[in-house]
């Protein structure tokens, strides 16, 4: 998709086009089920949008509208949008876009025109007008009525972007979004009422407009389906990215899918996705476990990649990250599900991982509940600090080196570091305890079409657990990983 907006950029040079309605100002990037413009065409990905069209997304459908600019429309269904005004110059990224919302909801992800004046970039409701700065948000029309959702960058953007806010505003006053899941109401007749927190209905509300399929989903549309929401521009937060596109789209089925066939619907192979070593050691999992695994483990650094494509440069090292000397890195793993990879058990993490670059360190927090063997699930809260300043300027930091050993006790969850962790019997204590580890690999990706460093772009937090007998054989273990997280960066 990017593609095609560089290439429309590269052939059209300064797009002026307030006055020209038969000039090209970007592409649909999605189509499901029926989308038409003002003559009646069935709009398809690549079709060409001028300025003036009319575009109508019918029930159960959805699409997305990528400008020249870069910026995404994503338009849910029951929804008409006109795009009224489109000026940019790619030399400078000046412009100015304005759109108007005649029904149904919009997401915008803004490009590169709102990085400056709010009233760069307009959305026109029938209660009023909505201008942004850098940011995401979500309108919905219902007839006279507008809401509008701020939903970030904020404190949760996970690609490097500043935070942003929204301006909405009619004849009777304003009010200024600047917080994420900042939300107003209005009509024409009623000022924007104060921000606030959305609520987890009126959440769903917006959510449940973008869902082209609410119902109904065939076997056949899965693959569809997940490429839809993988594929999607506007997801709240990335960490979750792949898990959360499962969870919605296969619930018609078993509940989830393995590795082998997310690849088959991606179009690459298990060694693309995982690499060969971690292919074969996924081939001897159950499929239980297969799916477990595969439904959680995907970051939106690689939901990135396969959208945008990317370059791979390998982990990062310290002497890479000393070349950093203020600001955060912090990467955020939410429920990681921890499979058997012998024996019986089960479990699930949450990790943070934060990089203090002035300070040349890493503090590492891992939480969650494990049970092996049969035990009774035990919780556990562990947080440990690598320092970095004093190593090899060629030290990779990775889950060798940015990593803890450690007993838990699998009865209370109390946390035992264990320096010298070499052997079965550094970590068995008449039997109490787990052995553990925890770590995080930081990693180098140059994304194409993102202007990030790709020092330490990405994560992948890991944790196992292991449990030996008192003949200090290994009977049970379980792993979990989350692969390639982007940091939010301070």
């Amino acid at each position: 998709m990017k593609k095609i907006i560089i290439l429309l950029i590269f052939l059209l040079g300064i797009v002026n086009i307030s006055n020209a309605n038969d000039q090209i100002i970007g592409s649909i990037g999605l189509a499901v089920g029926i989308v038409k413009n003002q003559n009646g065409n069935v709009l398809k990905p690549g079709d060409p949008i001028y300025f003036g069209d009319k575009i109508t997304v019918e029930n159960k459908s959805k699409s997305q509208i990528l400008l020249l600019d870069e910026t995404v429309l994503t338009l849910g269904q029951k929804s008409t949008i006109t795009i009224d005004d489109f000026v940019y110059d790619p030399s400078t990224n000046n412009g100015k876009i304005l759109t108007n919302v005649i029904a149904g909801s919009m997401k915008v992800l803004s490009g590169k025109i709102s990085q400056g004046d709010p009233e760069d970039l307009i959305v026109k409701t029938p209660a009023g007008t909505i201008g942004t700065r850098g940011t995401e948000f979500q309108t919905i029309v219902d007839e006279d009525e507008s809401k509008v959702l701020l939903i970030g960058p904020g404190e949760d953007n996970t690609l490097g972007l500043r935070a942003g806010s929204v301006e909405v505003f009619n004849d009777l006053g304003s009010v200024t979004l600047d917080n994420p899941f900042a939300f107003t109401q209005f009509n024409a007749n009623q000022i924007p009422t104060p921000p606030v927190t959305i609520s987890n209905e009126q959440l769903q509300e917006f959510q449940n407009f973008l869902e082209a399929r609410n119902e109904g989903l065939a076997e056949e549309t899965v693959a569809e389906a997940i490429k839809e929401g993988l594929f999607d521009d506007n997801q709240v937060t990335g960490n979750e990215v792949i898990g959360e596109i499962l969870t919605d789209a296969l619930n018609l089925s078993d509940g989830g899918l393995t590795f082998d066939e997310i690849a088959k619907v991606l179009g690459t192979t298990m060694e693309q996705l995982l690499g060969d070593d971690y292919q074969e050691e996924m081939q001897k999992e159950t499929p239980e476990n297969q799916k477990l695994m595969a439904n959680a483990e995907g970051g939106d650094g690689l939901a990135y990649i396969l959208k945008y494509g990317g370059e791979i440069q390998g982990d990062s090292t310290a002497g890479q990250f000393r070349g950093i000397t203020s600001g955060t890195y912090t990467y955020t793993g939410n429920n990681i599900n921890m499979g058997a990879t012998k024996g019986v058990g089960s479990g699930t993490f949450s990790s943070v991982n934060i990089v203090d670059f002035a300070n040349r360190q890493i503090t590492n927090r891992y939480t969650g509940t494990v049970s092996l063997g049969g035990d009774d699930p035990v919780a556990f809260d562990h947080e440990f600090t690598i320092d970095y300043s004093s190593s090899s300027a060629s030290t990779v930091l990775d889950a060798n080196t940015v990593i803890e050993f450690f007993s838990l006790n699998k009865s209370t969850g109390e946390v035992t570091p264990v320096e010298n962790a070499h052997l079965p019997s550094d970590y068995r204590v008449n039997s109490d305890v787990y052995r553990a580890d925890a770590g995080i690999t930081l990693g180098n990706v140059k994304f194409n079409g993102a202007s990030n460093s790709p020092i330490g772009s990405i994560g992948s937090p890991t944790m196992n657990v292991l449990n030996y007998n008192a003949s200090d054989t290994l009977e049970n273990s379980v792993n979990g990983q989350r692969t390639a997280i982007m940091p939010k960066r301070d």
